[in-house]
Parts: structure tokens; C-alpha cells; sequence
């Protein structure tokens, strides 16, 4: 093993500490729900408070530190472990009042410490504004665009949830169209273009899946889902990572032009896909320090699309069968992370001992 090599490996306890955690604890309390909603266990706890816990764990604990090493990846400056640690704690917090009381005092202070980590992170990456071809440059742009949202969730979260629900959508749209996917592929070297064509695209985009579908916004939303090529095309990305690009293209322009309804269901299922599939396959090498073997992934990759599949399913045929069929996903993509966890920190431990 090279020098470089030994000391990559060094550093990967810095973000296992945080990813694994989140990773894990999003989820256990995702597959609980999911098998809740199926009618086989019971809830003690209510359950919006604990499907919040769910989403933000995993949009805060997960996809930004994610993020952040992707844009260490890039070459860009990230967080370093005093400051993840401090983030952690903060998301923790957050985290422990949604369960406790939904979206109260304690929650709150959490979210708020945890946007202005976001907000104080993306300052270095001002810098880079002026390489058009750099993913980054739409980050700090993207990050604003989204957290605008947020005032108006919490004005009309009690006189008009309707209205503040399509603005959550933006919101979560969003950070995933421009913040987190541009760091994704900023940390594999692929451009998808200049980067305020990314920005315009995504930002409209995630419009139509919320607040404003409008024939406007479809159109940003159907450029954006061309934009999928890149990362398709790109020889840097792993031809089942490439897949699962090439699906998310697909199924974007599909919501864009009709051919999938623009509803909850379809929304979540998306969501899950994305995340499992094309963000953490192609940042979980660069966690890791390794990637597990493509037929490896490939099973992988049929666990969470089927999980995705189902919920998507839920938007045509709710029923009992289509949950159990997506707790049984969930559950199966539960178990893949957990052995390839295990798997890593005892190859960790090696790569150590032998150093």
C-alpha cells in the first residue's frame, strides 16, 4: 500500500465516526416506519415526530458531511474534525426534539445551528465562481435559494400546510438538486456543464416538485434531468454507478413531461433512490477507502430500487402488499450497509496494523 494510501485510510475514522452513525440510525428508524406503515410493529412514539427524525438524520447527519468530504475530494476546503463534531452535536440535538416534541424549541435551536454550519461552510467555495465547469460554483448559490424556503414553511405551517408542504418539497428538492448532487460529482471530477446553467436548471427544477409546477419550472426541471448525462458518460464513474444516473435522468424527465405523476409517493421514492443509489454509490469509495465488488452493488442497488419502487407504487396502488414490499426493501438495504460497515472497519483495522 502507498504512503498516500496509509494516510487516507488514517483519516477515515474522522468521517466514519459521523457518516456510520447517521447512515445506520436513518435507516433503522426508516425501515421501523416503513414496517409500521405495513401493519406489523407498533409505534410508541408519534409517528410524524419520528419520520421527522428520520428525514432530517438523514439530510443533515448524512448528505452534508457527504457533501463536505466530496468537496475535500474536489480539492475545495471542508470541515475538519473539530468543527463535524461540533456539526454532529448539533444534528443530535435536532434530531432528539423532533423525536420529543415535532418541530419544537429544541428543534429548532438544532435546525438553526445546523444551517448556519451549511451557510458558514460554503464561504471557501466562493473562490471558486470563476471556473464556469466547476460543480461547485453552484453550492453557495444553491444552499441560499434553498434555505429561503424555510420562513415560509414555518408562516404558513399552520394556516395554509398545503402551501407549506409544496415549499418543504422545494426545500428538500433543492439542497438534493443543488447542493448535494453538485458536490457529488464535483468529488468523481465530472462537469456537468457551467455550473449557473446547473444552478438555473436545478433551482427551477426543484420549483416544479414543490411550490410552482408550472410550465416554466417543468421545462428547468426537464434540462435538468439532461444534465444526468454527464455523470452516464463520464468513464470516471463505475459503469452500476452510471446506471443509477441514468435512472434518475430518466425518472426526472418523466415527472418533467408527465409520464409520472408529481405526487408524494413518487417524490419519496425518488428521494430514496437518489440517495442510496447514485450519491453514496459514488462517494462511499471515498468514505471507505474501498468499494465492494459490482456484483456486490448490483444487489445493493436492487434492494434500495426496490424499497423505491414500492413507494413509488404507492402513488397508483396503496395497499398493504406495497408497503410490505417496501419494508422488505428497506430492510434488505438495512442489512447490505451493515455488513459492508463491518466489513470496512475490520479492513480498516488492517490497513493500520499493517502500516
Amino acid at each position: 500500500m502507498t504512503t498516500g494510501s496509509i494516510g487516507l485510510a488514517r483519516r477515515a475514522p474522522r468521517w466514519g465516526t459521523v457518516l456510520a452513525p447517521a447512515l445506520l440510525g436513518t435507516m433503522i428508524v426508516g425501515v421501523w416506519l416503513r414496517w409500521v406503515l405495513a401493519g406489523s410493529m407498533a409505534l410508541p412514539i408519534r409517528f410524524g415526530h419520528l419520520r421527522h427524525a428520520h428525514s432530517h438524520l438523514g439530510y443533515f447527519g448524512l448528505l452534508f458531511p457527504l457533501a463536505w468530504m466530496g468537496w475535500r475530494a474536489a480539492g475545495a476546503p471542508a470541515p475538519g474534525r473539530r468543527a463535524l463534531m461540533a456539526y454532529a452535536l448539533c444534528t443530535a440535538l435536532a434530531c432528539i426534539g423532533f423525536v420529543r416534541s415535532g418541530y419544537g424549541p429544541i428543534a429548532i435551536v438544532g435546525s438553526t445551528a445546523v444551517a448556519a454550519f451549511w451557510l458558514w461552510s460554503t464561504r471557501p467555495l466562493l473562490g471558486r465562481l470563476q471556473d464556469l465547469q466547476d460543480p461547485l460554483g453552484t453550492v453557495p448559490f444553491g444552499l441560499v435559494a434553498s434555505l429561503a424556503c424555510v420562513p415560509p414553511i414555518a408562516l404558513y405551517l399552520r394556516s395554509d400546510p398545503e402551501l407549506a408542504h409544496g415549499f418543504v418539497s422545494t426545500f428538500l428538492s433543492g439542497l438534493l438538486l443543488v447542493v448535494i448532487i453538485p458536490s457529488t460529482l464535483a468529488a468523481r471530477r465530472v462537469s456537468a456543464g457551467p455550473w449557473p446553467l446547473f444552478l438555473v436548471g436545478g433551482s427551477l427544477g426543484s420549483l416544479y416538485l414543490g411550490v410552482a409546477p408550472f410550465p416554466l419550472t417543468r421545462v428547468g426541471l426537464l434540462a435538468y434531468a439532461g444534465l444526468m448525462a454527464a455523470p452516464v458518460l463520464s468513464p470516471r464513474m463505475e459503469l452500476h454507478v452510471r446506471g443509477t444516473w441514468a435512472l434518475v435522468g430518466l425518472g426526472l424527465g418523466a415527472m418533467a413531461v408527465g409520464l409520472l405523476p408529481n405526487l408524494r409517493p413518487v417524490a419519496l421514492g425518488a428521494i430514496h433512490f437518489l440517495i442510496l443509489g447514485p450519491v453514496l454509490g459514488s462517494l462511499a469509495p471515498l468514505w471507505l477507502h474501498w468499494s465492494p465488488p459490482g456484483w456486490l452493488w448490483c444487489l445493493g442497488h436492487a434492494s434500495w430500487g426496490t424499497m423505491s419502487v414500492a413507494l413509488v407504487l404507492q402513488a397508483f396502488v396503496a395497499s398493504p402488499w406495497t408497503w410490505t414490499i417496501a419494508a422488505l426493501g428497506g430492510t434488505a438495504t438495512l442489512v447490505w450497509w451493515a455488513l459492508v460497515l463491518v466489513f470496512s472497519s475490520a479492513r480498516h483495522r488492517r490497513v493500520l496494523q499493517t502500516s
